[in-house]
């Protein structure tokens, strides 16, 4: 027996089934777990199995429905009457013949609709009829519309026309070849008209459901914005939305619908509650680390360390480089010093013998505490009040230096305490050699020094060679103690040249001369330099990278004038998480002529600056000495930037009415002298008014419920929702 009461709704994707007048859960129509459900659809039967029957109006497949979103779906159901008698043989050769027959109803169909010539249609009785595939009856009428080939010049082409048309070509084949009338003939426009469907697929925003009922495809729209103030509207994935500010506690909030056919509750619906976004929070855009750097287009002289600034020189060693000892020295145009330092006969220690060949001994060290030992003078630190050597009592006092072989002095150099006011800071003192550590020769006497914090001096003497060599302090400038932050022996410094690629250059008063490549020891001694003078930026312009080479090792100093220096983001950031801009802080570190400037866009093309009464275009710019110009020129200064307040920030944004979107900063950095100005950015700070979030309402905050003609929202608790349901 065959259960076919009603029909069915079928979800694409979904195990469940909804039925509409039938009466599944009824024990005695036989519908059970584990039986067989026959789907009569798309041409054809779909067959599934039963996972379980939840209702009367629903079960669940083992299976998910592959086939489309339907609705009026004919099906059937094998069940066993009351008196059956189950032959199961007979049961599953019934089922394979029924099978084999829709197959064959199946294959028949394909052939009508994808081949040329005719095909023979035989139903379950095994009656037949011979038909024109419709390949064939298409061509058919295409050479009966064929100018050259239908006659077009007859008169009546109207009447012609329709004595060769489709109904016409099918009623004499028909006539021809059986005794069937044309009634008898079915479904031939059902499934051509499903074929037709199941081609189609829905796009993004899109529904396609058919109704087998009406034989119609529903076109239906499933997304769309979210309404704002209290107003509704289609929302994502077929929901409507519907916004209510100043709802009320225990407000009952109800939205009617039109249902066609039976309510099944198959739906869906959910709440939002407004949470207000915190104000005056700190939104960082920027920290300027080394990682921030590929972020940005930028001009080729920067330093990014946690700080962005102009590279403006360093104190450089010179590393091994086959025969010779080299160091890149720039890299970007801009005006260039390259001094030779004088090599320090003491590496930095770490101890009073860390290093082979010398020995540090001192007169006393405060309170004989290990932070004060004399080799504190020689750990490389120059700030600060724990890298020094300290005495227990006041002067006279001294610090030496001991070595395995004699060495050559040329220089000397002091460096004094950070803090002056805590006394010990040197101001009379002799500086002597000696051959065995107790028999001293005064090389150079100073009285009457004064420093200033950290202050570091460098002394001149004729060379002298020794084995030992000390500094005897007899007067302090104010305290009891003495106190050395840094002490160092040096040679006279080694000549060097200048490499680009594969030319050398001495430089006399910063003006570069070609010489002749250096091959064995003396060459770069016979026409290098010392101080190379400054050297302009055009003489550098064809020359770089440029390298100082020398025949030893030791360092040089370099001292860089770059120029201007932009930087881009190569992309916006989005701040819409905020509702508006308090203000923004740009830290910097700026002295003597050092300049920032700043501007502000939010595309990357046009960028503004604040003129006090207004946002103003300042046009685009480049990353490049003529972008960096023009920026520093036309650009805000910091206090200006940091000014800007709420009401002139929202003014950058009037397509949003104020609310913050997308933007961006381009900085400039100028220092004109590095011997006297600096110019650095920190970090880069948004102040803003967070926007609010809408928090998903529980049960308990928000009460939902569903009528057969309409769904209903009680709110707990006051305050601005959005309201969610899917329309049946």
């Amino acid at each position: 027996m065959w259960y076919k009461s009603g029909r069915l709704s079928l979800f694409s994707g979904s195990k469940i089934v909804l039925g509409n007048n039938t009466f599944w859960a009824n024990k005695n129509n036989g519908v059970i777990a584990g039986g067989m459900l026959l789907i009569f659809t798309d041409c054809g039967v779909r067959i599934y199995e039963i996972a379980s029957v939840v209702s009367d109006t629903e079960l669940v497949l083992a299976n998910e429905y592959c086939g489309c979103t339907e609705n009026h779906v004919r099906y059937a159901i094998p069940v066993l009457g009351s008196n059956d008698t189950f032959d199961h043989a007979a049961y599953v050769a019934q089922i394979a013949a029924m099978l084999a027959g829709y197959q064959s109803q199946l294959t028949q169909w394909k052939q009508v609709l994808t081949e040329h010539g005719q095909v023979t249609l035989t139903d379950n009785n095994g009656q037949s009829v011979v038909v024109k595939t419709l390949p064939e009856l298409t061509d058919a009428v295409s050479r009966m519309m064929d100018k050259t080939l239908n006659g077009a010049d007859i008169p009546d082409k109207a009447q012609f026309v329709a004595n060769l048309g489709l109904s016409d070509v099918v009623h004499k084949s028909d006539l021809a070849n059986h005794s069937h009338t044309a009634a008898q003939i079915t479904d031939f426009t059902d499934a051509v008209r499903k074929v037709l469907v199941s081609t189609l697929a829905a796009g993004q925003g899109v529904a396609l459901n058919y109704d087998a009922g009406s034989n119609q495809l529903v076109v239906s729209a499933t997304g769309g914005n979210s309404g704002g103030g209290n107003s509704g509207s289609n929302g994502g994935r077929g929901y409507t939305v519907v916004t209510r500010n100043g709802t009320t506690a225990n407000q009952v909030l109800t939205f009617p619908f039109s249902v066609t056919g039976t309510m099944d509750y198959s739906f869906d619906a959910y709440a939002l509650k407004e949470e207000a976004g915190l104000t005056n929070q700190s939104l960082t855009l920027e920290s300027f680390d080394a990682i921030s750097k590929n972020s940005y287009n930028q001009t080729a002289a920067l330093v990014w360390d946690g700080t962005v600034k102009p590279y403006t020189g360093s104190q450089i060693s010179l590393t091994q480089d086959g025969s010779w000892y080299s160091a890149v020295v720039a890299t970007a145009s801009g005006d260039l010093t390259i001094n030779a330092v004088p090599p320090s006969l003491v590496p930095k220690l770490t101890s009073a013998t860390s290093a082979t060949g010398i020995t540090i001994a001192q007169s006393s060290v405060f309170n004989n505490d290990p932070r004060w030992y004399g080799w504190k003078a020689f750990d490389g630190g120059e700030t600060g009040e724990d890298t020094r050597w300290s005495t227990q009592t006041g002067a006279p006092q001294w610090l030496s230096v001991a070595f395995n072989d004699a060495k050559s002095v040329d220089y000397y150099f002091i460096v004094c305490r950070q803090t002056l006011s805590m006394g010990g800071v040197l101001k009379d003192w002799l500086f002597q050699g000696s051959d065995d550590g107790t028999n001293w020769v005064t090389l150079d006497s100073q009285s009457g020094v004064t420093f200033t914090s950290n202050e570091k001096k460098i002394f001149s003497i004729n060379q002298a060679t020794y084995k030992y060599f000390r500094i005897y302090v007899s007067a302090v400038n104010t305290g009891d103690l003495v106190t050395i932050t840094e002490f160092g022996l040096m040679q006279h410094e080694q000549k060097i040249l200048l490499r680009s690629g594969n030319n050398y250059y001495t430089s006399i008063n910063g003006v570069l001369s070609q010489v002749k490549t250096p091959s064995q020891p003396g060459d770069i001694a016979a026409s290098g330099f010392i101080r190379s003078g400054k050297i302009d930026a055009a003489s550098l312009a064809d020359k770089l990278p440029l390298s100082v080479v020398a025949e030893g090792g030791g360092e040089v100093a370099v001292s860089f004038i770059p120029g201007a220096q932009i930087i881009l983001p190569k992309s916006l950031t989005s701040v819409r998480s905020s509702q508006v801009i308090n203000s923004a802080q740009l830290s910097t570190t700026l002295s003597g002529k050092g300049a920032i400037s700043v501007a502000v866009s939010r595309n990357l093309n046009d960028w503004v600056v604040w003129n006090g009464s207004a946002w103003v275009s300042i046009g685009s710019l480049s990353a490049d000495s003529n972008g960096a110009n023009k920026l520093l020129s036309g650009g805000m200064s910091v206090s200006s930037l940091n000014q800007i307040t709420t009401a002139q920030w929202a003014q950058l944004f009037p397509s949003t009415n104020g609310v913050p979107d997308t933007l961006a900063f381009a900085l400039v950095l100028n220092v004109p002298d590095p011997s006297l100005d600096n110019a650095a950015v920190d970090a880069l700070v948004l102040n803003v008014n967070n926007v609010s979030a809408w928090k998903k309402q529980t049960e308990a905050e928000v009460e939902i419920r569903w009528y057969p003609d309409k769904v209903t929202f009680k709110t707990v608790a006051a305050g601005n929702y959005k309201l969610a349901y899917q329309q049946p």
